[in-house]
């Protein structure tokens, strides 16, 4: 073996296949292994491995030029490894991902191919992706069996731009290095059972994330200091491959909980609750309008109802009353009888509503009291209906699915525009004639021809009427939009609501059983009833009224003929008065006249001829 050399070089040769051989067999006793400043060439052998059992062996191979790349891997774990911070025999990325395989369990993983190979790259490990400088950008081990815990140095992968760990079995907190990885552009923890509060910082270097799920953890807290907007997703990155910015976003911040308070996420575009449901968390129509809630826009709902309904009533007030200045008396008061009988029909003579065209205190009491009850019956859904996931107190019904194998989350809601058909026919059947009965009275209320107690009769009557029928579609719709997962859903959800609309006719009934004769006496057009009987021989209290008007009539006519005797009467006057003074006038002319004519006579006597 050592032929041809000299007896120096046979000595140190001869000394360093002892120490080579005793590095083999001889593990106990040593210490160091110092082989530097060599000619040693092709890798370092495999088994030199057996020297990181013992924490005090130090290995030294500096100088041996030729030696390839890469170092075994458990060698580079050693503290006194000359190679260790060498990033080519040993690279930095490769011992960040031992210890994220041994945090995790790796021994029980599904498939770990290639992991903790001694020589292999890295890059060829299963789930991992290296760039073209051989940098971990993409690490994917979704559906593994990873258990365990996450490594802090998963931060030593500063170029990774996708981590997807979801659907496995991964405990304890969201290591704080995950908030350093600056490029990093999807992060995928769902389906696990993480722990722990989200870091108020935690989202501030993470300015290049387009994608975030972490539902169905156990994460607390509240996440903040992450801009996400959907102008800024939709700048999409190669990497990227989600279409929906709804799933872009996810974390548990929906009801039920499994804590006392949800994990709080304004930013969430899809909260999810403790039952696997979720919701896009996103503004509503109205919400967009700056309104907080549909209970502020029911303020706004009647405050505008109200505000239109008397401009309505002043401009036709105007123009009625130009109208009908021509009109005689009689046609006034055929049309306002009329109008007071449409007003009856129109409220229901077996609903408490007819009470407002009476004279009674206690029927309008009963009226609006009925009017409030049904109002207050309407606001429990208006507020059941609220879109706030943040809250356990209202109805909403999550039916979006994120399931674990896809990235994008689907709406299994069954409602469709069949549904909203059938929406529609039951409202309008139900209460378009209420609408249209109200909006009339509304209109009469602005008549000239009635007097001012039956034109705020009819404005009350009206307006409540068409306000508590707009009012229930209103609710109908909002009720329908969160809770309604089906079309039978949506059709049992509106005849519930619609039955609110009949309890004034319920309370009328109950008032009928109770007592009868107290709701006639406060019935208007039961009143009239009794009053025209009590006049007796066939008269009766209408037949009075048209007397009266006609006497009104002939009366009203009589002063206008006077009024135009009277103005004839000073013409004449005024005739005469011009007579007499041309008469006057006249005599003096001819007074003048006899007078010159007799003094020249006198003086043709005295002329002589």
């Amino acid at each position: 073996l050592f032929s041809g050399l000299t007896q120096r070089q046979t000595l140190c040769a001869y000394c360093r296949f002892f120490v080579v051989f005793s590095a083999f067999y001889c593990t106990d006793a040593l210490e160091i292994l110092n082989l530097s400043n060599n000619a040693l060439t092709q890798l370092i052998p495999e088994s030199f491995d057996n020297f990181v059992e013992e924490d005090y062996t130090s290995i030294f191979l500096g100088g041996n030029l030729k030696l390839l790349d890469p170092a075994p891997l458990v060698l580079c774990f050693l503290s006194d490894f000359d190679f260790a911070q060498d990033n080519k025999k040993c690279p930095p990325e490769r011992s960040a991902l031992k210890d994220f395989y041994e945090s995790a369990k790796g021994q029980e993983w599904t498939i770990d191919t290639l992991w903790l190979d001694s020589y292999a790259s890295h890059c060829f490990w299963h789930g991992v992706d290296c760039s073209s400088s051989n940098e971990t950008v993409r690490l994917n081990l979704k559906n593994n069996g990873l258990s365990g815990t996450l490594s802090t140095t998963i931060g030593d992968l500063p170029m990774l731009q996708e981590l997807d760990l979801s659907d496995n079995d991964i405990k304890g907190f969201v290591p704080l290095e995950i908030g350093q990885l600056s490029r990093l552009v999807s992060l995928r923890l769902s389906y696990n059972e993480l722990t722990g509060t989200m870091p108020n910082d935690f989202f501030s270097n993470l300015t290049k994330l387009k994608l975030i799920q972490l539902h169905s953890n156990r994460i607390r807290g509240t996440i903040t200091n992450l801009e996400w907007t959907e102008e800024k997703w939709e700048e999409k990155d190669h990497l990227l491959i989600l279409t929906s910015y709804d799933s872009s976003f996810i974390t548990d911040c929906g009801n039920p909980s499994d804590f006392e308070k949800s994990l709080k996420c304004e930013n969430c575009t899809m909260c999810c609750n403790a039952q696997g449901n979720c919701y896009p968390n996103k503004d509503t129509d109205i919400q967009k309008t700056r309104i907080k809630n549909y209970t502020n826009f029911s303020l706004v709902y009647f405050a505008s109802f109200v505000g239109v309904t008397l401009i309505v009533v002043l401009v036709l007030s105007a123009f009625n009353r130009h109208k009908d200045r021509h009109l005689p008396g009689t046609s006034i008061r055929q049309l306002s009888v009329k109008d007071q009988k449409y007003a009856l029909g129109a409220l229901g003579a077996d609903s408490v509503y007819q009470f407002f065209m009476g004279k009674s205190c206690c029927g309008w009491s009963i009226a609006i009291a009925t009017v409030a009850f049904q109002l207050g019956m309407l606001l429990i859904f208006v507020n059941a209906a609220e879109f706030d996931l943040s809250s356990d107190k209202v109805d909403l019904k999550y039916t979006w699915r994120c399931p674990r194998d896809q990235i994008e989350c689907d709406d299994k809601s069954d409602l469709d525009w069949r549904g909203w058909i059938v929406f529609a026919v039951l409202m309008g059947t139900h209460l378009l004639k209420d609408i249209i009965n109200g909006s009339k009275m509304t209109i009469l209320s602005s008549k000239q021809r009635h007097p001012p107690r039956d034109r705020l009769r009819f404005f009350c009557g009206g307006f409540l009427l068409s306000s508590v029928a707009l009012f229930t579609m209103y609710v109908s719709i909002i009720y329908n939009m969160a809770i309604a997962t089906s079309n039978t859903e949506l059709i049992m959800n509106s005849v519930i609501i619609l039955f609110i609309t009949d309890t004034d006719e319920q309370v009328f009934d109950v008032l009928m059983v109770l007592n009868s004769r107290w709701v006639t006496a406060m019935s208007r057009k039961k009143n009239d009833d009794k009053r025209d009987d009590e006049m007796g021989n066939g008269g009766s209290l209408q037949e009075l009224r048209d007397q009266n008007f006609q006497l009104l009539d002939e009366v009203r006519e009589l002063r206008n003929e006077n009024a135009k005797l009277k103005g004839e009467m000073s013409e004449l006057k005024n005739v005469i008065t011009s007579v007499r003074q041309e008469m006057t006038q006249i005599n003096k002319r001819v007074g003048q006249e006899d007078t010159s004519k007799w003094e020249s006579d006198e003086n043709e006597e005295k002329i002589p001829y």
